[in-house]
């Protein structure tokens, strides 16, 4: 039976959902088994209420229980479902409408790209509404010291990968390209802390990029939107409404994503105007 407080949080039958898909998401978010004591503290509720959704769950194929531990982790039913959805749902299929929504508004190219071994990989491309058209082609590969969407990989994706960027050689590519050490580490660290990156001139002499990273439904950095222009209408300090459609427009994609985004995320996003002077 259901003790005052367990009858209080249950409410409705769609509030009972709610809190099962909760305890599934953190057991898939924990990448190892749990136990029910750990989930009762992580949602301040009793055992016995924890233990009776990992039941249903468990009935339901998407969670299993270890008999000896008596631990739960997720299924192989779970996997093949989220791999599933990935396949029919990937990066540029999620992120399409809200691109070209923002193509129309601010007139400029905008690219979707995902982090791959070398740099991060143009997926998408909606062309600006300009005469002269200055973006990138599909499929072009952006290094990560070079580009805006590359300095986004390095703030948000792997930790490791950083580290190993500034060990290896940073091409000139023009005479603005950041090729200290150093000085790229202090650059992330402000894309780290504003939430968005730029890259004047750095790629290419005359051309400038603001990007904003993508987040999946654990919370993974997956890639980035970036609009791209000349640096007469993208400068080194972009306009405070266009970080601000960048960042609405990276967090529409990311909740396409099934992102939902943490108290810090929103916080980031709420002071962008205090950051539009770089770092």
């Amino acid at each position: 039976m259901l003790d005052d407080k367990d009858t209080r949080r249950e409410g409705s039958g769609v509030q009972a959902v709610v809190f099962a898909l909760n305890i599934l998401e953190y057991v898939a978010q924990c990448q190892t088994s749990v136990g029910v004591s750990e989930l009762a503290r992580a949602f301040d509720t009793t055992k016995s209420r924890i233990h009776r959704h990992l039941q249903t769950l468990v009935t339901a194929g998407y969670l299993i229980r270890n008999e000896e531990s008596e631990r739960y982790m997720i299924s192989a039913r779970l996997m093949a479902l989220g791999q599933a959805v990935s396949e029919s749902f990937e990066l540029a299929s999620a992120a399409r409408q809200t691109a070209r929504e923002l193509r129309d508004r601010l007139g400029h190219a905008v690219a979707i790209s995902q982090p791959e071994k070398e740099g991060n990989r143009i997926l998408l491309l909606m062309p600006s509404r300009s005469n002269i058209d200055i973006s990138v082609k599909p499929g072009s590969i952006l290094q990560f010291h070079t580009s805006a969407q590359g300095k986004l990989t390095l703030a948000f994706g792997d930790a490791m990968l950083l580290p190993q960027v500034m060990s290896a050689r940073l091409d000139m590519h023009t005479p603005y390209t950041i090729s200290d050490p150093e000085k790229l580490k202090t650059e992330i660290d402000a894309v780290r802390r504003r939430g968005w990156a730029v890259a004047p001139n750095e790629e290419m002499v005359g051309l400038n990029a603001l990007a904003a990273p993508i987040f999946d439904a654990l919370g993974h950095y997956v890639g980035a939107v970036a609009i791209t222009d000349s640096v007469q209408f993208i400068g080194e300090a972009p306009t405070t409404e266009q970080v601000r459609q960048i960042l609405d427009a990276a967090n529409q994609i990311s909740k396409n994503l099934g992102h939902r985004p943490k108290a810090g995320e929103a916080r980031q996003v709420s002071h962008a105007d205090e950051n539009l002077s770089g770092p």
